[in-house]
């Protein structure tokens, strides 16, 4: 079983990871390969770039590494998978191929059409012209985004042709292709993440998603800002359509010779009580909501990737084990950079804690970098005790220009 471990990708999504990694048995040393990283008690940072695969395969021969796991989508990209598996390393993710359908957002809509599954109308444009043409007969609001969004000022909900058509110039002058237009599905926002060989998948957790940036649903559309776990808004009927939509994509994906393995997630709105619009492929847990999920999965996590691995998971699994807690996730952002993240250490536990992109002075002060900083995560028996905890939480914890959703869970 694995001893030495390589996270290649740093946030939150890593340090999550790396914590409930080190609780696995036989765990020795943990290194998260991230440009930039923070120091922890937990793992140890290694300067490597996502995405320089030959650095990375070195590293792992020379540190003795048992198992990778590539947690950011430019690792993926890079197709770090297929790399390391020619040269004979265990790796625990998916092939580029097969997760095209997540990292470009183009692709996984016209997958999702291909299959069948229920989905938004959309279209997806190389030319403006053709954009225009299909805004013309949308229902709005719509949203328009990049096939592969870097940051919020790649997406945007539209509610007016004029402000729509605005945004697509704006996208198409800065040299975009494959911008992705999608009439706007109100409803309750989950994502349900699984487990697979490639073959067969089982479901980690259904997660309640927030994706817009302010109280009420308000500001800019964003991958996620918080979350909770177990979403009890979320049937069983909806559970197994779901399913069946993962046995397809699978099925698909094995039938081109690119089974998927590692983790995927299912990101949906629910807009009745059983009906829903799959949006997007998730190819990994999101720094907004791994803790959440992490912290309901009551398994050894480094059997259960040696098994997908390994070819042996739907010989030794029939379900992944949830302990019974509630668990309620809030992404902490800065509107300044270089202020001082003030009382951390009066947080309950620092475990709860998991960096996205902060700078750690030489004297053990985190201070802000403009953007997402951290998430702060609590566990409790129930979700209304959980949510508590973490607000309670955030209110000791300051800093000039700090933002973070007040109605999570609510």
């Amino acid at each position: 079983m694995a001893k030495n471990i390589l996270i290649v990708g740093g946030g939150a999504a890593a340090s999550a990871l790396a914590k409930k990694l080190k609780k696995a048995k036989g765990t020795e040393k943990i290194f998260v390969a991230a440009q930039g990283g923070i120091k922890s008690d937990i793992f140890e940072t290694v300067d490597i770039r996502a995405n320089d695969t030959t650095a990375l395969l070195k590293f792992a021969i020379d540190n003795e590494i048992d198992l990778t796991i590539p947690v950011c989508d430019i690792a993926l990209d890079s197709d770090i998978v297929s790399f390391f598996q020619t040269n004979g390393q265990r790796i625990f993710g998916p092939v580029k191929d097969a997760c095209n359908i997540a990292l470009n957002k183009g692709s996984g809509k016209k997958f999702l059409y291909k299959i069948h599954a229920q989905t938004s109308k959309f279209g997806v444009f190389d030319k403006i012209q053709l954009a225009q043409d299909w805004l013309d007969n949308a229902n709005f609001p719509v949203t328009i985004r990049c096939s592969k969004p870097n940051n919020l000022d790649d997406r945007l909900v539209c509610p007016t042709s004029t402000l729509a058509n605005e945004f697509l110039d704006n996208l198409f002058s800065k040299g975009e292709t494959g911008v992705v237009t999608e009439e706007f599905a109100f409803g309750h926002n989950f994502t349900i993440y699984y487990i697979t060989d490639g073959y067969s998948a089982l479901p980690l957790a259904v997660v309640g998603n927030y994706k817009f940036a302010q109280d009420g649903d308000g500001g800019f559309l964003t991958n996620g800002v918080g979350c909770y776990a177990p979403d009890y808004k979320i049937n069983d009927v909806v559970s197994s359509r779901v399913d069946n939509v993962v046995k397809n994509t699978l099925t698909a994906l094995e039938k081109k010779g690119t089974p998927y393995v590692g983790i995927l997630g299912i990101d949906c709105t629910l807009t009745g009580d059983d009906k829903f619009y799959i949006n997007e492929f998730k190819p990994f847990l999101q720094d907004f909501d791994a803790a959440t999920v992490l912290n309901i999965v009551d398994e050894d996590l480094i059997k259960l990737f040696h098994a997908c691995v390994d070819g042996y998971f739907s010989d030794e699994y029939e379900s992944v084990k949830t302990s019974d807690l509630s668990s309620v996730s809030a992404v902490v952002t800065s509107r300044q950079s270089s202020q001082e993240i003030v009382g951390l250490d009066i947080v309950d536990d620092a475990e709860n804690i998991d960096f996205i992109n902060v700078k750690q002075t030489n004297d053990g002060k985190y201070l802000t970098l403009t953007g997402e900083s951290f998430v702060l995560t609590r566990c409790a028996s129930t979700l209304s005790r959980a949510r508590n905890y973490l607000y309670d939480d955030l209110a000791v914890i300051s800093f000039a220009g700090m933002k973070y959703r007040k109605d999570i869970c609510s």
